[in-house]
């Protein structure tokens, strides 16, 4: 078995869009540096390579180039590599349109205005940059491979996970009610504890790194440009562990899952305080689950992958034409697009993208490294449809991966979205546009893709020949004075 780990940065410069807020913002200081961290594991010629990408989100065109470079320079297929966003909101402006991707609208001014003056832009540059990145990651770190054994293992860590969504007392959800609301009922969804641990070592015994896949959304932190919590999280393990060895941070399905706990009367949890702590509790559980490895081969190294076609929701003409009187009262004023606004923004943009694309693209992708096996999406992906992945999974070790290799936005579940739902995820917008029906058909295409292939055998611990013989020690004596 060969594993090899490398990094490369992807660092935004000051004064770069921040995307992850719903109307502009630019960063203004740099806290930690931003990385694409890569781990390509092969085993009998069969290559594959995860990506961990500190960034909100990644677009599909960027993986695309990443994976054409990945491939021409170092053979690996494009299918073999997997791209997940960490989904921090202090990353680079990785996502937004492009000047020209409304040029077909039935207004093209005042779309292109709409789309790069009021809403956060799309940044050709650094999506070039992040590509390459991305690449060189892959590239350096199949040319650092070497002999190498592995151990997978689980963790658990609960107490920094909550979902932040609520039934409240009229029947309805609510993201983020407010601390001790006393309208709240329950959670309106579940939340994944769940620590997935992938380390690998020379065989000299040398840490060389970790995949390390929970599912929780990056907006801790807000203290200028940063990895968030995952910064944390990588700093205690390689302190403890090897100050060379690298991370590999891959988000789970936490469409609807944060570090804030609204059942709580306790201080708000946002900042570098919470960050810190969020990514020690995390990276502490690494540490621990890591401390009881066993390590081995881990074979075989399998990959597969489909595309499946997702609808959008239709925005009605007569809510597309209140949303332009709203809008055009707005410009009038010389206002920014705040509160309502924001909504009427995006039906006006989401109705012309529609006529050109009533439905988008959807990547599913499986990578086996023996006994576990990655299923990636490109959506912000609600937790119960991850649990129900690994529960319908046959491997023993199954982990979702959200943002990865493209972002089609919020996939909330069908009671999110229905009659009784509400909050911001299910809002009609461009951060969330599809069907109902589209996060079920994002697990079973999972599920497919996991089912049709063979998990490898977990190493088995070390046991003794034979059955033990009473400890000899003062065996013969009486116990009694």
């Amino acid at each position: 078995m060969l594993v090899g780990f490398a990094k490369a940065d992807v660092t935004p410069a000051i004064g770069k869009e921040v995307p992850g807020s719903l109307t502009k913002r630019y960063n203004t200081a740099i806290h930690d540096p931003l990385y694409a961290t890569a781990a390509v594991f092969e085993q009998e010629g069969r290559r594959v390579a995860l990506v961990g990408l500190d960034n909100l989100s990644v677009k599909a065109s960027v993986v695309r180039r990443a994976r054409e470079i990945i491939a021409g320079k170092c053979g690996i297929p494009g299918s073999h590599v997997m791209v997940g966003a960490s989904h921090t909101h202090n990353g680079g402006p990785c996502m937004g349109a492009l000047p020209g991707d409304f040029a077909r609208a039935s207004d093209p001014e005042l779309c292109e205005r709409l789309a790069q003056e009021y809403s956060t832009a799309g940044d050709a540059h650094y999506q070039e940059e992040l590509a390459g990145q991305i690449a060189t990651a892959v590239i350096c770190a199949d040319q650092s491979k070497q002999e190498a054994v592995a151990y997978v293992g689980r963790g658990h860590e609960a107490s920094v996970v909550h979902n932040r969504r609520f039934i409240m007392k009229d029947g309805t959800q609510m993201t983020h009610p407010g601390k001790g609301n006393p309208d709240i009922v329950e959670p309106a969804g579940p939340v994944d504890p769940e620590v997935g641990v992938l380390a690998a070592w020379s065989t000299a015994g040398e840490f060389l790194g970790v995949v390390v896949n929970y599912a929780l959304h990056g907006t801790v932190f807000g203290g200028g440009v940063s990895a968030d919590w995952p910064y944390y999280m990588r700093q205690l393990v390689t302190d403890a562990l090897n100050p060379g060895a690298h991370v590999v941070f891959l988000n789970g399905a936490c469409g609807d899952v944060t570090q804030v706990d609204n059942l709580s009367m306790q201080e708000s949890e946002f900042g570098e305080k919470w960050a810190r702590r969020v990514g020690y509790r995390v990276g502490g559980e690494v540490i621990r689950t890591i401390a009881d490895a066993e390590p081995g081969e881990l074979a075989p190294i399998a990959a597969a992958a489909k595309t499946i076609a997702l609808k959008t929701r239709e925005v009605s003409r007569e809510r597309y034409e209140a949303a332009l009187v709203a809008i055009d009262q707005m410009l009038a004023a010389g206002e920014s697009p705040s509160g309502e606004l924001v909504f009427h923004r995006d039906e006006v943009l989401l109705y012309e993208l529609n006529r050109w694309e009533p439905e988008v693209e959807c990547e599913v992708q499986a990578l086996q490294i023996g006994p576990v096996v990655y299923l990636s999406n490109p959506a912000e992906y609600f937790c119960r449809f991850g649990l129900d992945i690994k529960r319908r999974s046959r491997f023993p070790f199954t982990w979702v991966v959200e943002l990865a290799n493209g972002c089609v936005g919020y996939v909330p579940t069908p009671e999110a979205l229905g009659e009784h739902g509400g909050g911001y995820e299910p809002r009609l917008a461009l951060s969330s546009k599809l069907v109902p029906e589209a996060g079920q058909m994002i697990a079973d295409a999972s599920v497919e893709l996991a089912n049709a292939l063979t998990p490898g055998e977990v190493p088995p611990r070390p046991t003794v020949d034979s059955p033990g013989r009473p400890w000899g020690w003062g065996a013969s004596s009486s116990s009694k004075a």
